[in-house]
């Protein structure tokens, strides 16, 4: 039992080590191709924007949107002859 423990530990280890590295890569990965130019900057940050307003918005809310704020923008920016 002694040994097992120590396997799964181990193995535990490791995979903690191997997922840190892949991170700290995915990372770098990302900051090298989102800081190429300005518009990729902008461009990642309304994507993660979007993402994180379909993760916190559910299927029947109701918002009320200041007319200064970027979801509003963009909603008002839609033409919905072009869907």
């Amino acid at each position: 039992m002694r040994d097992l423990n120590k396997i799964q530990s181990e193995a535990y280890r490791q995979v903690e080590e191997i997922r840190g590295a892949a991170d700290a890569k995915a990372t770098e990965i990302y900051a090298r191709a989102y800081n190429q130019s300005p518009e990729a900057v902008d461009f990642y940050e309304f994507t993660r924007t979007m993402q994180s307003y379909k993760d916190i918005i559910a299927e029947n809310s109701t918002m009320i949107l200041s007319t200064d704020s970027d979801l509003f923008m963009f909603l008002k920016g839609m033409d919905p002859k072009r869907q």
